[in-house]
């Protein structure tokens, strides 16, 4: 069952947690502008940690925290809000500032100018969470092929040549990766071994489908794609979001509210929402319904429908 919309936005105290080294590093005249139009003090970060720390004492003071960066950036600042026990009380915003901006696409926040609209206008809804060893995430969490590229794929080519620069690396990596072997364990299944390239399991994101990558944020599951073994081509379509077409052969899909990995072997990197670390074991799971956010008109809340 869809969830009622929220009621519309109150004024109130409102942050803006910025990280100016986000995509191109070249927004902060804009991004400064826009936030002073629309009211919100702006804390710029220094560094991974500083947007954690920003984040949770603007949610013990803000009614609106902002994320200005990309996925990693939006993600730290879930986290500091987290830190200040402030879900109940905070409404999140999102502010594109990446360089894929792909939790933002998924939500229908189209760029800079309307993320602040539609912090005045826009429809709020609550979202799920995502947690990784009890920590949250928005968006994904990767294991195998492309969390190794993306691992290698240096801030100086992103800033080139954009989301391009991790198919590139992706295509690279793919001549010497030789599959990753993994224990899961789906809530309520028994514990079954797969070989695998990629593994990605999504709160925001999925497999594209119908050209679009959002998955369903107010289900409490998580989406789970297992590619067993699938070509460097579609390898570097998924990297830019781009749609599968058909499913191909050796590509497993489920939904699951809880699941634990075992990575086995010298494949043990794996990338949260940007954030590249290693790990032989992973228990991820589902904190419903549990962050409002203002989102644009192509969200859908239930895209399966």
């Amino acid at each position: 069952m869809v969830a009622p919309a929220e009621p519309p936005p109150t004024d109130g105290f409102r942050v803006l947690v910025y990280n100016p080294t986000s995509g191109s590093g070249d927004h902060g005249d804009r991004v400064q502008s826009l936030a002073a139009d629309h009211g919100f003090e702006v804390r710029e970060t220094e560094s991974a940690q500083d947007i954690v720390d920003k984040a949770a004492a603007a949610a013990e003071e803000a009614d609106v925290v902002a994320a200005g960066g990309g996925d990693g950036t939006l993600t730290r600042v879930v986290r500091g809000i987290d830190r200040a026990d402030a879900f109940e009380d905070v409404c999140f915003a999102v502010v594109p500032l990446g360089t894929g901006n792909n939790f933002a696409g998924n939500v229908g926040v189209g760029g800079v100018e309307a993320a602040f609209d539609l912090v005045e206008s826009g429809e709020r809804r609550r979202i799920d969470v995502g947690t990784v060893d009890g920590t949250p995430f928005l968006n994904s969490v990767v294991a195998g092929l492309t969390a190794e590229s993306s691992a290698a794929t240096d801030s100086d080519s992103k800033e080139r040549w954009g989301v391009l620069a991790y198919a590139m690396e992706t295509a690279r990596t793919a001549r010497e990766f030789d599959g990753l072997t993994l224990t899961i364990e789906p809530e309520g299944e028994d514990p079954r071994e797969v070989t695998a390239s990629i593994v990605l399991v999504g709160n925001g994101r999925r497999v594209p489908q119908g050209g679009r990558s959002q998955a369903d944020m107010e289900d409490g599951d998580l989406d789970v794609t297992i590619f067993e073994d699938v070509g460097v081509f579609d390898l570097v379509e998924d990297s830019v979001h781009e749609a599968l077409g058909d499913q191909p052969e050796g590509v497993e899909q489920f939904t699951t509210h809880r699941l634990d990995v075992d990575i086995a072997g010298d494949h043990d990197t794996v990338s949260v929402d940007g954030e590249v670390l290693t790990a032989e074991h992973l228990s991820l799971g589902v904190r419903e319904r549990v962050l409002e956010l203002p989102v644009g008109g192509s969200y859908d809340p239930d895209p399966d429908a």
